[in-house]
């Protein structure tokens, strides 16, 4: 499934927590999500863009506004400054996914027939891990069920919200349906 990982709001701070393999796969999806984006509001098809999951709903959160489509196109560049980083490319290296995002002509885009305006909140791709605030339900959905991709190259390390979010079995069993800890 397509999904980008909103574990705070400083996006920043989101791409140094992600997981190694989130990294990548943060910019390969996301950049997919984009470009997808785009040719549903009218951006001309070409067969360089990519076209995939359009009716994923991460593509059509991003398709539905500029602001939203921003803000997804703000966190996959610092993902792909964090892949850079990571496994040390060369600052004028782009990954192959980010550099077909990057070929978007951005006065185009911006001048699509956009259906709506505003910054709405990124959709819950978190499974049975809900929270009212999308940040809570992704550390939620990130120290529980992915937990078993824990791995931070570099001096990257396990972000320090994790335990507050972890979910034991016998807390998980008292839980009031959300997938949330009961606090």
């Amino acid at each position: 499934m397509v999904n980008a990982f909103w574990l705070d709001r400083d996006l920043e701070r989101t791409a140094r927590w992600l997981v190694d393999r989130h990294v990548s796969s943060s910019v390969f999806e996301c950049s997919m999500v984009l470009t997808t984006a785009v040719q549903q509001n009218g951006y001309p098809e070409s067969e360089a863009l990519y076209f995939s999951h359009p009716d994923n709903p991460l593509t059509r959160w991003a398709a539905r506004s500029l602001a939203n489509w921003e803000y997804l196109y703000d966190y996959t560049e610092l993902a792909h400054e964090e892949w850079r980083y990571r496994w040390d490319h060369e600052p004028t290296e782009r990954h192959g996914c980010w550099a077909t995002v990057r070929s978007l002509e951005r006065d185009l885009v911006r001048d699509l027939e956009w259906p709506t305006e505003g910054l709405a909140d990124p959709p819950q791709l978190t499974g049975e891990w809900t929270a009212d605030d999308y940040v809570d339900a992704y550390r939620y959905y990130y120290a529980n069920e992915k937990r078993h991709l824990f791995g931070w190259a570099k001096d990257r390390s396990m972000p320090p919200w994790v335990p507050a979010y972890t979910v034991d079995d016998a807390d998980a069993d008292e839980a009031d349906g959300t997938g949330t800890s009961p606090t």
